[in-house]
């Protein structure tokens, strides 16, 4: 049994202290550690990493659009394969980055979500918001958010959490409606928020998966041959609510 493990989770400290938080799944075969280590095997994902073009960072795989769209969307100057830049610009911005999985096991080399079990959630990764504060979770996958983060486990670990579903839907049906979407053909939502006992709130808000972004945009309320400028507008819309303080959501949709 090959256990994976992720290289980038401070397993003995996980809680970021950013308000932003971009949360994942789970790295690519390529990016991820091995228990019990495996010298071969750190010397085969290296030579595929290399030839694959992946980089050693969150979102690292060359398939993946998630650095592309940051770049689109918030910074503009840096280079989506320069690690340096990437994490010079998450800290001006005051963004956190993690994934919501800290070990598993995979289906050969699958890098789908489905293929990850054996799982062991990271589920203590944010810190509790104070009274009237707003912390931001953009999960990069309805999975992430509806599957991985808000589970059954999580919430009998945060009995203090608790899911504002008419404030979610509304916010969610609002979104739809500013671009131009379809809401009877979203299945699982792609927003909640959560109230905290201190007074704060936790917001979530998913992305398509930025590895195959197309494959399931019709859940997101796509009702356009025109994928690409749906994706776009829908892009927009989670960007800019994410990178703007918290007292302008209202302003968003307008």
């Amino acid at each position: 049994m090959n256990i994976e493990l992720h290289p980038r989770i401070n397993v003995e400290n996980p809680i970021l202290t950013n308000n932003k938080i971009i949360l994942g799944s789970f790295p690519t075969w390529t990016l991820t550690d091995s228990q019990p280590p495996n010298k071969k095997l750190i010397i085969l994902k290296n030579i595929e990493r290399i030839n694959n073009g992946d980089i050693p960072f969150f979102y690292g795989s060359s398939s993946n659009q998630f650095w592309i769209w940051y770049q689109l969307f918030i910074d503009q100057n840096i280079s989506i394969k320069n690690i340096a830049e990437i994490e010079r610009s998450l800290m001006e911005n005051s963004i956190s980055i993690t994934d919501v999985i800290i070990s598993c096991e995979r289906k050969e080399k699958s890098s789908l979500d489905k293929h990850l079990t054996n799982r062991t959630y990271n589920h203590s990764f944010f810190r509790y918001p104070t009274y009237g504060e707003t912390i931001k979770i953009l999960c990069t996958s309805k999975g992430v958010m509806n599957e991985m983060l808000l589970n059954n486990v999580f919430l009998k670990k945060h009995t203090s959490l608790s899911i504002l579903d008419k404030e979610s839907i509304a916010f969610q049906n609002n979104v739809i409606r500013e671009i131009k979407g379809n809401p009877n053909n979203i299945k699982n939502p792609f927003y909640k928020i959560l109230q905290c006992e201190t007074g704060g709130k936790i917001e979530c808000f998913s992305t398509p998966s930025p590895g195959s972004p197309y494959r399931k945009l019709i859940d997101f309320g796509l009702n356009t041959k025109n994928s690409k400028d749906f994706l776009n507008r829908y892009l927009s819309v989670i960007f800019k609510w994410f990178n703007l303080a918290e007292n302008t959501k209202e302003c968003i949709l307008q």
